[in-house]
């Protein structure tokens, strides 16, 4: 576990909104008059989605992606959108060794609460080009279309992103609640943003059986990687083409649906032994909380993988990461230079 608490990290599946510090959270609402229905820190560890029966006996719970709306709806300025990518990516460092982080940040939610998309991408931008000269580390943006929209607010938002390129924004996505949207919705803001020049990615096969969204991304969206992912295992015929592919998945072990952890780690372990290439991420850092290096210690003692295995996640968020060869290779001497 030495060598896993050295090494350069990545983190491809993480967040934005899942990464804000309770305490930021506590002083944005303030700032920005709006009540929280518990005190930040509070609010964090009563998340809690779909609980079990004894579970709800313990509540209050609140679901991820409602509190997740709720820190949305705090962040009002581009000072408030560079202030938490700056802290996501300091917090990454501080606790893992993160060096390269790609956030996903959901923008027709903050659209759709007043918030032009210049003013957000442009604070997260700054954000990260603020803590790359003050740390040295890097990050990207994945602008995710919100599943529980309609086609034609994806559509919206995919051009708004594509009308206004900036560097650090390299990919388009989608995320909340698989079952509320299909990715069949989406496929023309993907070909907007592939006509873009943007990568793709997508949370499939994360809540929904089977491999039929799963598929349509690949064949359809076109995506060069998934999120999730983990319902591939229903299908041994998508098993094979996503191993003989080369596909990679995007994982946590770490979920706001706690009854689900323990099938989220059998999960990822028989995506390993059948041969899928997998990256260990931390998703929602702050919310759940996790860091990507206490979802590598939970990979080797809880899920049962191996540290070899583990690392070799590491070189395949190296591959899976939307930067150019010239950065990979730089990513890849300083892990080396830690594994030898």
């Amino acid at each position: 576990m030495d060598v896993l608490t050295a090494i350069p990290k990545l983190d491809l599946h993480v967040h934005l909104i899942g990464s804000v510090r309770p305490a930021t959270l506590a002083e944005l609402a303030a700032g920005a008059g709006i009540p929280l229905p518990a005190p930040a820190d509070g609010l964090y560890r009563r998340i809690n989605s779909h609980p079990t029966e004894e579970e709800e006996r313990n509540g209050p719970w609140f679901p991820l992606l409602r509190i997740y709306e709720l820190i949305c709806s705090c962040l009002q300025t581009e000072d408030d959108f560079a202030r938490v990518a700056y802290e996501a990516l300091e917090d990454g460092l501080r606790s893992s060794g993160v060096v390269y982080q790609e956030l996903a940040f959901s923008p027709s939610v903050h659209m759709a609460l007043g918030v032009p998309y210049p003013t957000v991408a442009r604070g997260l931008a700054r954000g990260i080009r603020a803590a790359r000269q003050d740390m040295g580390v890097d990050g990207a943006l994945i602008a995710a279309v919100n599943r529980e929209d309609t086609a034609a607010a994806a559509i919206e938002m995919a051009s708004a992103v594509a009308e206004f390129p900036l560097e650090e924004v390299v990919a388009i996505g989608i995320d909340f609640d698989e079952r509320l949207g299909p990715p069949q919705k989406f496929r023309e803001a993907f070909t907007i943003a592939e006509r873009a020049g943007l990568h793709r990615t997508a949370h499939a096969a994360e809540h929904v059986p089977g491999g039929e969204y799963l598929r349509y991304c690949l064949d359809t969206l076109h995506c060069e990687r998934i999120d999730h992912g983990y319902y591939v295992l229903d299908d041994d015929a998508l098993v094979s083409r996503s191993r003989d592919e080369g596909i990679v998945f995007n994982v946590a072990f770490t979920t706001s649906r706690r009854k689900l952890r323990p099938w989220r780690r059998s999960s990822v372990k028989a995506m390993v032994d059948r041969g899928l290439r997998v990256t260990i991420n931390s998703d929602d850092p702050a919310l759940f909380p996790t860091t990507v290096a206490e979802e590598m210690r939970i990979a080797v003692s809880s899920a049962g993988l191996t540290v070899p295995q583990v690392l070799s996640a590491v070189d395949n968020s190296i591959d899976a990461a939307f930067l150019d060869a010239s950065a990979k290779k730089s990513l890849r001497a300083r892990v080396s230079s830690v594994v030898g």
